[in-house]
């Protein structure tokens, strides 16, 4: 990919804050170990390291519109910060490529003893527009921002709605060409939520590229074309929003649970698509091998109406009571289109593990397009009660050729009109 077509570049990004415990530590470290260099002796260290992020890589291509999801602590408004400029890195490197706004913490880059006009064309300066450039801006931010004859009034004396939409509307309105976004949009009220969210998708279809920071799944989802993960500091996996945010949700659920001795942890497991994917789930079991027949691909091209065979490998401990296996179709931005589960039967293979070896049949019900196919081992109690074993996230992918004809939507449904 070239570097032309990359709005955010993020390469082995550390940050190490140093914890005293207590305000003495803080001066024997400002002077005792440069005492100790002088005298020749080891040189002690009077602090402890606390990561909030350690090596750190991704890549955000223009206009691509990316969620950051993660528990409390995880280094996500660590890594925006830094991104931003307003926090410098123990290691690493940031590369950006356009004007970044930011919406961090509530009411952060204004002065609250200055009105609302005077912090609109401080933080317009600061992101470099001129004066008048903020004057041909200024009456769409104040109409957006909503607050009235406020603007003319000190920022303290502002509630906390109010600070978030002055802030958002000088974020959006000064067309950036990288907008940061962390959870400021839960303050406001559903109405200003909604038109946000109108606003944000105007500025991504005309170029904006967009980092957004959530802890609603489902913002998240219906609005992100891909997600990264972040736990502890780290990186922990990157992919589409669909399959982080259940790969998050099943974390939580672990970490309550991690008590009970059935459980299993969830972790990442190794993908088997030839593209780059994600793979998560327990050690109780794995897909071994998934392809389509007869040709023994992972990826085909197929034509409307056919049938599409795909067979599938697994193995799993005789442990697991209710085993069986999904297969999810999903379209190009790996939204889920539909899918079913089967039961499975597996012979003993010996070291208590089974094998089951299962062969589907797809019909080709779909109109002209690019589709996945995710396959799921699973221990499946109920179908509110589910444990991932293996989930491989669109391992498979094919084209569906032909025309569209009358057909409205990704499926052709059999849909026939009545004679009048």
């Amino acid at each position: 990919m070239s570097s032309n077509d990359i709005a955010i570049r993020v390469s082995n990004l550390s940050k190490c804050y140093h914890i005293y415990d207590a305000p003495r530590d803080r001066l024997k470290q400002f002077v005792l170990p440069r005492l100790q260099r002088l005298a020749r002796q080891p040189s002690k260290q009077y602090f402890r390291e606390f990561w909030a992020l350690k090596d750190v890589s991704f890549e955000v291509k223009k206009g691509e519109t990316v969620g950051i999801i993660g528990r409390n602590g995880s280094g996500k408004s660590t890594l925006l910060q830094m991104i931003c400029g307003t926090l410098n890195p123990t290691s690493g490197s940031i590369q950006t490529n356009g004007r970044i706004a930011a919406l961090l913490e509530l009411g952060s880059g204004f002065n609250p003893e200055f009105t609302g006009r005077e912090n609109v064309y401080m933080n317009a300066a600061v992101l470099g527009l001129n004066q008048s450039e903020v004057d041909e801006r200024f009456e769409e931010i104040t109409e957006f921002a909503g607050i009235g004859e406020f603007i003319d009034q000190p920022v303290k004396t502002y509630s906390s709605g109010m600070t978030v939409r002055l802030a958002f509307a000088i974020s959006v309105c000064v067309e950036p060409d990288i907008l940061i976004v962390d959870e400021a949009l839960a303050v406001g009220d559903a109405a200003f939520q909604f038109k946000c969210m109108e606003r944000l998708q105007s500025l991504t279809q005309s170029g904006t590229t967009l980092l957004f920071v959530s802890h609603d799944m489902s913002m998240v989802k219906n609005f992100c074309e891909s997600a990264i993960y972040l736990q502890s500091g780290s990186k922990r996996v990157q992919g589409s929003p669909e399959e982080i945010a259940e790969l998050y949700f099943i974390d939580i659920r672990d970490e309550q649970k991690r008590n009970q001795a059935a459980k299993q942890r969830v972790t990442v497991k190794p993908f088997l698509g030839k593209r780059r994917g994600i793979a998560f789930g327990t050690d109780d079991g794995k897909i071994e091998s998934i392809q389509f027949e007869p040709d023994g691909g992972q990826s085909a091209i197929f034509k409307m109406g056919g049938l599409a065979r795909v067979t599938i490998e697994v193995t799993y401990k005789d442990t697991v009571l209710y085993p069986r296996l999904s297969l999810l179709i999903q379209d190009q931005r790996m939204v889920n289109i539909g899918g079913r589960h089967f039961n499975l039967d597996g012979k003993s293979s010996g070291g208590g593990i089974k094998r089951a070896k299962v062969d589907i049949d797809i019909p080709i019900c779909f109109t002209p397009g690019r589709y996945h196919v995710t396959a799921r081992l699973e221990d499946r109690r109920s179908d509110q009660l589910m444990m991932p074993i293996d989930k491989q996230v669109g391992v498979l992918m094919f084209e569906v050729s032909g025309s569209n004809g009358d057909f409205l939507g990704p499926v052709a449904l059999d849909i026939h009109q009545l004679s009048i």
